[in-house]
């Protein structure tokens, strides 16, 4: 599946269902934004909801047909929340984890210094400074499109690896279940990364970039 990179200085990777938390309970409550950007992220990753993805895009496209790819996209990723909740609303047929995942999380989310998945143990950035253990990095690999202006209708798919670090750890409540995210600042691929004589990857953690 294609990960989209958004022009976020933060943007969420990884997604689990399961998980325990390990580390520093805390309650926010995140802007608007940040959780209607979470609930999609969720919502791409989710197998149950590929199918209605791909159907709204064909209906923006359907209803712009010259629009540009770009701007189709960008209409779908503003509009596909509501839509997707009001079609699955009105659809008897549909499974209960479609509707908790429709209907969105709760506003208050809970945050984690720590988090156990699948036997590994994450921590923020914070966590790190007062631990001797350093769990914070991160490195995800993506298949990104890319346009060269507003108007291209032809973009160029490349898989590109980043890094960063973790910043946050939240818990996505839907109340049926919960997705551990982990929200991310992302170091510069141009000026912050680069490989050494012997082929390891340097990696500076001061240089972040979108």
């Amino acid at each position: 599946m294609v990960i989209y990179i958004h022009t976020y200085t933060y943007i969420y990777i990884h997604t689990y269902r399961g998980g325990k938390d390990s580390k520093g309970l805390h309650v926010i409550t995140p802007t608007v934004e940040d959780l209607q950007q979470t609930h999609l992220y969720v919502l791409n990753n989710s197998k149950e909801v590929w199918s209605y993805i791909l159907r709204h895009e064909g209906l923006v496209k359907e209803s712009n047909p010259k629009m540009s790819k770009n701007r189709v996209l960008k209409k779908h990723k503003k509009t596909f929340l509501d839509w997707f909740k009001d079609t699955i609303f009105v659809d008897d047929n549909v499974s209960e984890t479609l509707r908790k995942l429709a209907d969105g999380p709760k506003r208050n989310v809970i945050i984690w210094q720590g988090y156990d998945i699948n036997k590994y143990s994450f921590y923020t950035k914070a966590q790190d400074e007062k631990s001797i253990m350093q769990n914070s990095g991160v490195t995800l690999r993506a298949e990104s499109q890319y346009f060269a202006s507003v108007h291209d209708d032809n973009p160029r798919v490349a898989s590109i690896s980043y890094f960063g670090f973790i910043e946050e750890i939240w818990e996505f409540n839907c109340v049926k279940f919960t997705v551990c995210v982990f929200k991310c600042k992302w170091v510069d691929c141009n000026t912050g990364v680069r490989i050494d004589d012997v082929g390891f990857t340097l990696v500076d953690l001061k240089k972040l970039a979108y």
